[in-house]
């Protein structure tokens, strides 16, 4: 068992993809010696499941939130449902965000959903979980453009400029990464996760997506091309070879960084 807990800041435990394993997956946790996880929701028909899974396991945090993906589908109760879950007790947001890599999106209105979203953030300054992809000068316009919650906002798989995380991390930014981004032919995400100050790092899996190189891989799936929760460990071994710091350093400045961000509720 790792000697340090591990905290997952972005993983799908509700993923129906995880319907027949997750058992097994639980499991894994007590080997690991897994603390806490943020369990993300990604539209309404997810969210009972998230918020129910936190209900029977105290190492998971919940987090609804309306994913850009969602938006083009999403009923016309989802704002008002999002408020109950929050009334009903959820302290994170996500995953929320924009997406202009993915077919037929429409950024005016993932960006009205967003900005709604992260407006409710800041209003009760709450955490978040947000996705971008192929759209961070509008996010960094968007963010610029309105009010954060007062505790900063986190980017989880961060994939944009290496130049754009300075003023990012001007608004509050935090960023979390994940072992699949390290790829045989990444070149980016290295360097990313070199330039994060210690105080700013978070790490995820994003389980069942993002399905790490083998020797960043230590639990498999049945389904090869999914990446298993219990890989959070080795992901922090990558990451802390990356940075070229004693894992058990690493270890520390992380559990730091996620009770600081995700933990403190003062609404």
């Amino acid at each position: 068992m790792m000697p340090h807990p591990l905290y997952d800041a972005h993983v799908h435990l509700a993923d129906e993809r995880f319907k027949h394993s997750l058992p097994e997956v639980l499991d894994s946790y007590q080997g690991i010696n897994l603390d806490k996880a943020i369990i993300i929701g990604t539209s309404p028909k997810d969210w009972p499941a998230v918020v129910e899974m936190s209900q029977k396991d105290n190492r998971f945090i919940p987090a609804v939130g309306l994913h850009p993906w969602e938006v083009n589908r999403a009923s016309e109760t989802w704002q008002a449902l999002l408020i109950e879950f929050l009334e009903r007790g959820i302290k994170v947001i996500g995953e929320i965000g924009l997406d202009q890599w993915i077919d037929g999106h429409d950024i005016k209105r993932q960006q009205k959903a967003f900005i709604w979203q992260m407006s409710l953030a800041a209003e009760r300054n709450l955490p978040t979980s947000i996705h971008c992809l192929k759209a961070h000068e509008p996010l960094l316009k968007t963010l610029r453009s309105m009010k954060l919650p007062e505790r900063g906002f986190k980017l989880h798989a961060y994939s944009g400029p290496v130049e754009t995380m300075k003023p990012l991390l001007d608004l509050g930014a935090h960023f979390s990464f994940n072992a699949g981004q390290l790829k045989p032919n990444a070149k980016k995400a290295p360097e990313l996760i070199q330039q994060v100050p210690d105080d700013r790092l978070l790490i995820e899996t994003d389980a069942p997506n993002f399905l790490p190189p083998e020797e960043h891989r230590e639990f498999a799936m049945e389904e090869p091309d999914l990446c298993h929760p219990g890989n959070i460990r080795a992901a922090y071994q990558a990451i802390a070879e990356l940075r070229g710091q004693p894992l058990p350093s690493l270890a520390a400045q992380v559990s730091e960084n996620f009770q600081r961000y995700f933990m403190l509720h003062d609404t």
